[in-house]
């Protein structure tokens, strides 16, 4: 039996290319790489305005696709099964075909457009729900974003006997960590905070907050920060970078490509995350984190995030919720910086164990050995627009008999009018007749 062909969609630029990326390029790359390996012939459709003026390597620019012409791209590369990394990617999709379309939801994003005040959020709401409609499996990263799309795919139709078509795929890194160079104990630890920034992060506020502790004693250490704006969005401000750039206690560097951030995080310490709580956190896997556990760097994060947990029990990092908490800590690792040792080999165990591939993809190669599409119903959407046309026809009924009650009214309006008419030529009759009676008889 033939394996099935897969066509891999995406917006996202693979870190492997050597420009910056976000964690849904990584995210890509992970899926890519690890269906190569299993064996399966997959192919790249890569979104061109992503791909313009860069140098990428041939295979990656097989099939490029636009937005209003993706379905083309698909018809010309003829796969058994398209992977879409995103479901904004298919939510472009004109046309019904009998291909097996998986589609990966690695966050939140109605709720990131939701906390970045996206003005068209119902927009973002209906064409989510859509895409899910059309979906024979849906991958997700964590069982928190589980739970999360079990809502969207109810609107969206799905029976609760397709549950197994929900796979949880954590976002991994290769299984194999880098090997990090021994600390000497004479050296003053350094912090490291970087990734792609979000308004909705706040993340300029508790950095310069950071920045301030650091600054305020000698021999605190260093805080690194690498940050920029997704690469293939226009910048939300600058103000948060001139501010972070301007600050004496902290190095700040732009985004850069996957290779050299790893090498520089080798050379760190701790990573520190201080997100912000609100939904959108509470759901997020934030690649990032992932990336320091994957480097060897214990982790300083917050209660609500989910990971919290993991980091906990494996001793990989340390989970505080208030910022006291976080100054003590930091004032202890300072004065005792051999306390991130321990740590800093949990966080690559933690890594190994949890979030590498090709283990962590486990699910999704199991559905490929026995692809089938899903028994799709009814959306809500399909529902709802089945309900405003039954309402447009009792409307158009109900217009079809206030029109013949118009016409029914405006007969008798006329016959009124008629009627009117016929009673003043009788009244001006009448005055007639009384006047030439007086006449003829007052002379």
């Amino acid at each position: 039996m033939a394996l099935p062909r897969i066509l891999l969609v995406t917006s996202e630029l693979f870190p492997e290319f050597g420009v910056p990326t976000a964690g849904g390029g990584v995210r890509a790359q992970q899926l890519y790489h690890s269906i190569q390996e299993k064996g399966y012939p997959v192919e790249l459709a890569l979104w061109r305005p992503a791909a313009e003026s860069k140098s990428l390597p041939d295979w990656a620019t097989r099939y490029l696709y636009s937005q209003p012409y993706l379905d083309g791209t698909i018809e010309q590369a003829d796969p058994d099964i398209v992977l879409s990394e995103s479901w904004e990617c298919l939510s472009h999709l004109k046309h019904d075909d009998n291909r097996i379309y998986i589609v990966d939801c690695p966050g939140p994003l109605v709720l990131e457009n939701l906390v970045g005040r996206e003005p068209n959020l119902r927009g973002y709401i209906h064409h989510k729900i859509r895409t899910l409609a059309r979906m024979d499996a849906v991958l997700c990263p964590s069982s928190r974003m589980k739970s999360y799309l079990t809502g969207y795919l109810t609107l969206a139709g799905w029976q609760p006997n397709d549950s197994k078509r929900l796979i949880e795929v954590p976002i991994s890194l290769p299984e194999e960590t880098p090997v990090r160079s021994p600390r000497k104990p004479d050296n003053p630890l350094q912090f490291f905070m970087g990734g792609v920034n979000w308004s909705w992060h706040r993340t300029s506020e508790w950095l310069t907050k950071l920045g301030d502790w650091f600054g305020s004693e000698e021999g605190r250490g260093t805080l690194s920060v690498r940050m920029g704006h997704h690469p293939l969005l226009p910048p939300e401000s600058e103000a948060p970078f001139e501010n972070l750039k301007r600050h004496p206690s902290i190095r700040f560097s732009e985004l850069t490509d996957f290779d050299t951030l790893t090498q520089e995080l080798l050379g760190m310490d701790v990573a520190i995350d201080w997100s912000p709580v609100h939904f959108e956190r509470n759901l997020a896997t934030p690649f990032r984190i992932i990336n320091y556990l994957w480097c060897g760097l214990p982790v300083i994060v917050r209660p609500h995030l989910e990971i919290s947990g993991l980091i906990h029990e494996y001793g990989a990092g340390w989970v505080v919720e208030s910022w006291e908490e976080l100054e003590d800590l930091l004032t202890s690792l300072h004065a005792n910086p051999s306390l991130v040792e321990k740590p800093s080999m949990q966080a690559q165990r933690l890594a190994r164990e949890k979030f590498s591939w090709p283990s962590a993809h486990s699910g999704l190669m199991e559905f490929f050995e026995n692809p089938s599409l899903r028994d799709k119903k009814p959306s809500y959407l399909m529902h709802a627009a089945q309900t405003f046309r039954d309402y447009q026809l009792e409307l158009e009924q109900r217009n079809v008999g206030y029109k013949a009650m118009e016409e029914e009214l405006g007969q008798i309006r006329q016959r009124l009018s008629e009627f009117e008419a016929d009673a003043n030529a009788y009244r001006n009759l009448k005055q007639r007749f009384h006047y030439r009676l007086w006449k003829k008889i007052f002379g």
